[in-house]
């Protein structure tokens, strides 16, 4: 009920003998002097309680905490003894107080005479301050005052008693007398305080109702007691509040500052408790049954107010009899706080966490003897209706159960709750729609919060979302949602798109609620589903709504977009990582080829770029459309942070974009000399030329950006080089300026220097490959002034210039049916290679045989898996970073720009296809490889006129490459594909070389000798001398020659 709301509620009907006939007051707070009253005429007081019963009158806002002009009751006739806040055992009728609050359980047995009553009272005070109500001695107690108060105690009062004013309760504690103190509740924000006047002449009462009368036992949560001021409690000062967290006891370890003493009900014993659980105490977060703080874990809620919560377990629900039951037999079922009708009440659950009301360098000791019996049921993840769940009680309590003390090492006692009875199954939970409510405070969202199950069962609380305006957007539609129900709009899907869209939180739920697809894209909105829109306005309460409510995190519309992408695009951080938690494709890339990692890096947005690359799901060197990477994007909008970032994870600056551009060229272009000077450390070079020849010093000196003209004089870029336009840097520099200074200097130091010490590298050619590699391959001279080689064609793939007749028909090729990545041992083609020899880096295995490799059959276009898997190593084409450099004594050779791991592919060897008749009448055999084909006629690769890089590979008696037979677009034994792959680790600055074979040093040692230079040389002009003075002595010495040849060999 709303705290604007006031209504009546009838009592429920009963039996005749258990149905009060005098009047029955409300939720009142009574004073009683137990000390020197002799009289047990008692003038009740009202006060407001936070939660009221649904019965009360509504008190108007304005009326003081003492209950002035509120209604009070008016006694009828005859005094009445004071009675107890306990109930009787569970083999008498419950005995139930609903209008007075006792600090003190008066003892059994008391007499009719007021000053043998005053006395024997005051004795059981002194004793019964801080006895707990589980102890045989109060169960004694409680039991003989609730006979002795239902048959001696009448409810009318005589009218002197009725003028009478209230004395205060007097208690002992400790030796000294001292007084209750109401705290002011005015000061509790309370927005109304309510009184109960039951009328003898209400509906549903009768004239035998008179016999009886049930009385609800209310909280005293916002009552201080006297002070403890007992020698023990000086000295330790420690809080003496247990909290229950689904099943476990905690206690309190904080020091207590003020020393006036409070408790939940009469029920538990007195509390001196710190500054955190007395607000939690005035706040009804303390069970009246047990004494326990619910503060977090699993209970129940009864909010008659939407600022106010009462906090009570399952099993310290109160019951009012047995006759009148709603829930099979289970009773009426009341809030233990304020009486109000908790059949409704909610379960809430509250995660656990290191609470500030605990301390962890404090051990604290505890007894099982020493606690009460806790009634906590399991959790459960819906809220089901309390009515439904007591059917395991009798007389309104729960079975007890054994508890069990266990120590932890962090300073917390643990009490486990070992249940030996098993509890009675789960009941119907509430209706889709229910909420349970803690409902917010106005200064801000409380912790918990109201939750909502939605159509298709997944839950929706604020307690989900971050703390600030989404989450309090999201509760308040959630609080507001039944009354907006109540007026039975009809949607239609096309609504959901610009409700989400305009950010209208509460319409959105409400469509959810009456069953609206979120899938729904319609077609006027270029199928853009509710939850894009949500996720372009950075709506996280929506994009919650919709995903719990079943929406397609990975919808795309017409352009391949999908909400993550729109929340990375509009720079929604907290909504991209919501989406990425649940499900998010991180790679999707769009129609025109941007994924994710490009916007963000184009943007700059550095959170989202590292939580991106912290998910290893997205390719760093992705490019799109126009060839552009990352990287290229994050140094065009000169984003120096997320460069950084990039290249810590891999990220390639020598990547070429549509118009051979590198990152170079787009730090240039963007001026930032920070970002250039990056790129060129991570190897990117100064001679790179994009399609129209210009270097990143061209474009610098025409933009004009001093730094960076300067940064590249510095690393030897050449102001001499032209463009395809005819222009210099220094031609297309603006006369007069800084950079044309700069460049003439430059140039003028250049040319005076005439004599050179050392010859310097010099780059001739920034790609031998022409673009048709996968990575540029430079040629640079350090020796001579030799230019590149030009004196061949390059070609990336063989060639033929006569008719080879290769079967490359489709049908005849052998393929798998693999759907995965071609890792299992039932795909064809690893089956005919024996098994597939690439590991998931794509290097061959430890165990692949180098000495006499197998043949590898790697996937075609006739196989069913895709194009990424991991068969497809040597058709991918070369991703190592190679240079063709001029050698010493070998002439051109290649040497490595990276460290290359063992079993990496390098590059194919690449030439025309002939055959070995043709082979024996080319003049120049230097480049021929022979093809080594067992059956049939035999075929040779000549590089000499068509070849790749492979064609300046240098032989080496210690090779660091390892040819395999490899096939790929056909199958044609005859025509397998030569691939070297490294046999070792190959360092940077390495050559690269194979080893030619015997057969060909037969011939060529006549012409040159080996100049590899390795201890194991076995071609140098050294080993061939060794070699010929070996076999001179084996002609000389024919009858001796095993002895010789052996001699020989063991001598060299």
């Amino acid at each position: 009920m709303s705290a604007s709301e006031t209504t009546t509620k009838e009592p429920p009907e009963g039996n005749d003998s258990e149905t009060p006939a005098g009047p029955l007051a409300g939720p009142s707070q009574v004073k009683e002097d137990d000390a020197a009253s002799t009289s047990a005429a008692v003038a009740k007081k009202t006060e407001p309680m936070g939660g009221m019963p649904s019965m009360l009158s509504s008190q108007q806002p304005g009326k003081d905490a003492s209950g002035e002009n509120g209604e009070k009751w008016s006694p009828a006739s005859s005094p009445k003894k004071p009675a107890a806040a306990s109930s009787a055992p569970s083999s008498a009728p419950p005995k139930i107080h609903r209008a007075r609050k006792t600090m003190n359980r008066p003892p059994p047995g008391q007499s009719e005479d007021g000053g043998a009553e005053a006395r024997q009272r005051a004795k059981d005070i002194e004793g019964s301050v801080n006895m707990s109500d589980h102890s045989s001695e109060s169960e004694t107690q409680r039991a003989g005052q609730s006979r002795n108060e239902s048959e001696e105690s009448s409810w009318p009062q005589s009218d002197q008693d009725k003028e009478r004013n209230t004395a205060d309760v007097v208690e002992t504690v400790g030796g000294r007398s001292a007084e209750y103190t109401e705290v002011p509740l005015g000061a509790l924000d309370i927005a109304a305080a309510d009184s109960l006047t039951l009328s003898p002449h209400h509906e549903g009462s009768d004239a035998g109702d008179t016999e009886r009368l049930e009385e609800l036992p209310l909280c005293s949560c916002r009552m201080e007691a006297p002070r403890v001021d007992s020698t023990s409690h000086r000295v330790s000062r420690q809080c003496m509040a247990t909290e229950s967290i689904n099943g476990e006891l905690r206690a309190c370890t904080n020091r207590t500052i003020k020393g006036e003493t409070m408790r939940p009900s009469s029920r538990v014993s007195l509390m001196v408790l710190c500054d955190v659980h007395r607000s939690h105490m005035v706040k009804h977060h303390c069970c009246p049954g047990c004494g326990y703080f619910c503060i977090a874990g699993t209970f129940l809620e009864c909010c008659p107010d939407q600022r106010i919560a009462h906090r009570f377990h399952r099993g310290c629900v109160t019951v009012l009899g047995g006759g009148r039951s709603r829930a099979n037999g289970g009773g009426m079922l009341f809030c233990p706080h304020c009486g109000e009708d908790a059949s409704e009440a909610q379960e809430v659950t509250i995660p656990s966490f290191s609470s500030a009301t605990t301390s962890a360098t404090t051990v604290v000791t505890m007894s099982a003897s020493s606690t009460t019996t806790p009634s906590l049921p399991p959790s459960a993840p819906t809220a089901p209706s309390l009515a439904a769940s007591t059917g395991g009680m009798k007389d309104g309590k729960m079975p007890e159960r054994p508890v069990s003390a266990r120590m932890r090492s962090h300073g917390l006692v643990t009490l486990a709750l070992e249940q030996q009875q098993q509890q009675p199954p789960s009941q119907p939970v509430a209706a889709a729609a229910t909420v349970a409510t803690v409902p917010p405070a106005e200064e801000g969202v409380d912790s918990v919060g109201p939750s909502l199950c939605m159509p298709n069962g997944k839950p929706i609380s604020p307690s989900a979302l971050p703390p600030g305006p989404s989450r309090a957007a999201l509760q308040k539609a959630i609080l507001t949602q039944d009354t907006e129900r109540k007026k039975k709009l009809r949607f239609h899907p096309r609504q959901l798109y610009p409700a989400a869209k305009q950010g209208e939180v509460q319409r959105v739920l409400l469509m959810l609620m009456e069953g609206i697809d979120p899938t729904y894209q319609p077609d006027s909105q270029n199928r853009r589903s509710a939850l894009h829109a949500a996720a372009q306005r950075g709506l996280l309460e929506v994009c919650y709504m919709l995903i719990q409510a079943g929406a397609q995190v990975d919808a795309q519309d017409k352009d391949l977009r999908t909400p993550l992408l729109e929340a990375i695009i509009n720079n929604h951080i907290e909504v991209a990582r919501y989406l990425f938690q649940n499900g998010a494709c991180v790679y999707h890339v769009e129609e025109d080829g941007y994924t994710g990692l490009h916007h963000a890096a184009k943007l700059g947005n550095l959170e989202i770029v590292n939580m991106l690359l912290e998910t290893g799901q997205v390719d760093v060197n992705a490019q799109d459309s126009g060839g552009w990477t990352p990287i290229i994007w994050a140094a065009e909008h000169k984003h120096v942070e997320v460069i950084k970032s990039l290249l810590n994870r891999g990220a390639d600056v020598t990547i070429n974009d549509k118009e051979l551009n590198v990152c170079l060229h787009w730090a240039a272009y963007a001026g930032n000399v920070d970002i250039a000077e990056l790129v060129l450390n991570s190897g990117c070079s100064l001679a790179s030329v994009n399609m129209h020849g210009d270097t990143p010093l061209h474009i610098a000196a025409r933009e004009g950006y001093l730094e960076c003209v300067t940064l590249f004089l510095s690393r030897g870029a050449d102001i001499d080089i032209m463009n395809r336009e005819g222009d210099t840097p220094l031609t297309l520099a603006r006369a007069d300026t800084p950079v044309w200074v700069a460049l003439q200097i430059n140039r003028k130091l250049r040319r005076g220097i005439t004599n050179r010490m050392l010859r310097t590298e010099r780059i001739i050619c920034s790609d031998v490959a022409q673009g048709y590699e996968n990575v540029p391959i430079p040629c640079v001279n350090a020796v001579d002034d030799e230019g590149c080689p030009s004196d061949y064609k390059y070609v990336s793939e063989n060639c033929e210039t006569s008719a080879m007749n290769i079967d490359r028909n489709i049908t005849h090729l052998q393929h798998c049916s693999c759907t995965d990545d071609c890792s299992s041992s039932n795909c064809l083609c690893g089956q005919l290679s024996i098994r597939c020899w690439y590991d998931k880096d794509q290097r061959l295995l430890q165990e692949f045989n180098k000495i006499e490799p197998p043949l590898i059959f790697e996937c075609n276009m006739a196989c069913s898996c895709y194009r990424t898997c991991k068969n497809r190593v040597v058709q991918a084409g070369i991703k190592v970073r190679l240079q063709l450099y001029r050698t010493e004594k070998m002439g051109w050779g290649v040497r490595a720009l990276q460290d290359i791991p063992q079993g990496s592919f390098i590059c194919e060897y690449v030439g025309e296809l002939i055959s070995d008749a043709e082979a024996d009448v080319r003049e120049d055999d230097s480049y021929l490889f022979d093809l080594d084909n067992k059956d049939g006629e035999v075929y040779c690769i000549d590089a000499r006129y068509y070849g790749n890089i492979s064609r300046f590979i240098n032989h080496l008696c210690d090779p660091n490459l390892i040819p395999v037979r490899v096939f790929m677009l056909h199958q044609d034994l005859r025509f397998p594909r030569i691939a070297f792959f490294s046999s070792r680790d190959i360092l940077s600055g390495q050559e690269l070389g194979f080893d030619y074979g015997d057969r060909f040093w037969d011939i060529k040692s006549k012409y040159f000798t080996c100049q590899c230079g390795s201890e194991k040389c076995k071609h140098s002009a050294e080993a061939i001398a060794l070699e010929q003075s070996r076999l001179a002595r084996l002609e000389s010495c024919p009858e001796s020659g095993a002895d010789c040849g052996v001699t020989m060999l063991g001598n060299s």
